[in-house]
């Protein structure tokens, strides 16, 4: 008597937690926990409309595929970008839900390097220009990059807001 008035109550509960289950479904209430991965791109796939294919390689070398959505936030530095500025190459940071039902993982957001990343290319630029007195067309590569690392710093640089004028020395 008693073993079946255990199981009798054990499936009480447990059809009352199924259907608690099943409430929490329809509601609409079901949220993935977010997930982060840092990497490099190694490919970009935009073969398949619904969703455009990233494959992430990780420091330990293993390629994560993640799906980017029309949903997908894009920012480099702190400005919103669009997709097409995720490069082969590229460093790039991604917060994504992992979907059991699917094995496939969605992409939240992608963050690339904004223009704190070019710093370093144009302290390098810098290094490059030739000494005092020698001519810059002795060396217009370094006059080149030093080009292309200011272009690349200052893209993501809103312009300083108008003061007065600077004394001339």
């Amino acid at each position: 008597m008693r073993l079946a008035l255990g199981r009798w109550l054990l499936g009480l509960v447990l059809a009352g937690g199924a259907g608690m289950a099943i409430v929490s479904a329809e509601d609409g209430v079901k949220t993935l926990p977010t997930l982060l991965i840092k990497g490099e791109v190694v490919a970009l796939d935009a073969a398949d409309p619904a969703a455009t294919l990233l494959k992430i390689k990780d420091r330990y070398g293993f390629e994560t595929p993640i799906y980017l959505t029309p949903q997908t936030k894009v920012a480099q530095g702190e400005a919103a970008a669009e997709i097409s500025a995720v490069t082969t190459g590229a460093s790039v940071e991604v917060e994504y839900n992992f979907d059991v039902n699917t094995a496939k993982r969605h992409a939240v957001s992608v963050k690339l390097p904004g223009a704190a990343a070019a710093i370093p290319a144009l302290e390098a630029a810098v290094e490059a220009v030739p000494a005092e007195g020698a001519a810059v067309e002795a060396a217009p590569d370094a006059a080149e990059a030093m080009d292309a690392a200011v272009e690349a710093v200052t893209e993501d640089v809103a312009p300083p807001a108008e003061s007065e004028p600077a004394a001339q020395p």
